[in-house]
């Protein structure tokens, strides 16, 4: 196969720029909770430099994804390669390929873009699904059209690659191929289509983030000494208060385990998540329970 690539260094510079400069921020935050008293304003402050993280982890996929980013061609195919997703387009099913300089209006859709990089969907102006695999550069960028999506791709030398597309159709079908889509890697697992077991990771990752800051919230006016344990309205086990923060890290603890097995078990074992992703919330209930007896 011809092998093309983007032109990455702008788009991966960006990258590593945005991720180095969140994690030397989540570093002065860390700094700055760890000498602040615990309260609901630095509990807001963890919670900032945990939500970094998660983005901390967007950045690095899509960086990842432009460094692996290339456009091949085939006998009978275009296949475009973006981290663990390929793209494969015969080229029988092409209908036009329009450099978008050329096009006459603007593109918009709905698209993670930032300088050098550009990937996400939308439609075109004929309704039909547009897919972006392109560096944002519009110089660069290539509308590959077909009956059933379009794509707008970023091939470093685009003329060289228009050139080899025609001259490999020009050859004629070789083979009937499909367009297809594969998806591998985390981002493929069949979990992300069931909001049903998306909807209890993220029910019960909202009950722990609570109970974190109702537990920061009530700390400050809290005795040294509370009572952790009651049976039949009597206290039977009393601790210092920042033990009650053991609550939360076990309904954590409990979230990220049964999370992680419910991704790797979902698509063999659909009720099995289900029942994983129940038990978290349950126990973030259970946690909040024990919270509210011991600080009321």
């Amino acid at each position: 196969m011809l092998e093309w690539k983007p032109r990455r260094l702008l788009g991966v510079g960006t990258g590593i720029g945005a991720v180095l400069t969140l994690l030397l921020l989540d570093v002065l935050l860390v700094g700055v909770v760890r000498d602040l008293p615990v309260s609901l304003v630095s509990f807001g402050l963890g919670l900032l430099v945990a939500l970094s993280l998660f983005l901390v982890a967007i950045l690095c996929f899509l960086a990842y994804g432009l460094l692996t980013l290339r456009y091949l061609i085939g006998r009978d195919s275009v296949v475009i390669s973006w981290a663990r997703r390929q793209e494969t387009i015969p080229l029988v099913a092409i209908e036009a390929i329009i450099p978008v300089t050329d096009l006459g209006y603007e593109i918009r859709a709905n698209r993670f873009r930032f300088p050098g990089h550009s990937i996400g969907r939308g439609r075109d102006e004929r309704g039909r699904e547009l897919l972006f695999y392109s560096t944002g550069r519009r110089s660069d960028e290539l509308l590959i059209s077909t009956a059933e999506t379009s794509y707008v791709i970023s091939p470093s030398k685009s003329t060289g690659f228009l050139s080899a597309v025609r001259a490999r159709r020009r050859l004629g079908p070789a083979q009937v191929l499909e367009q297809t889509r594969r998806e591998g890697g985390v981002a493929g697992l069949s979990i992300w289509r069931d909001w049903k077991a998306l909807g209890l990771v993220v029910a019960a990752a909202v009950a722990n983030a609570s109970l974190f800051a109702y537990i920061a919230l009530r700390y400050p006016y809290l005795p040294e000494v509370v009572p952790l344990l009651s049976e039949a309205g009597q206290v039977s086990l009393t601790g210092a208060k920042e033990e009650l923060f053991e609550l939360p890290v076990i309904g954590l603890v409990v979230l990220i385990t049964n999370t992680a097995l419910g991704f790797a078990l979902h698509r063999r074992e659909r009720p099995v998540t289900y029942a994983l992703g129940a038990t978290a919330l349950l126990v973030q209930i259970l946690m909040w329970s024990a919270a509210i007896s011991a600080v009321s």
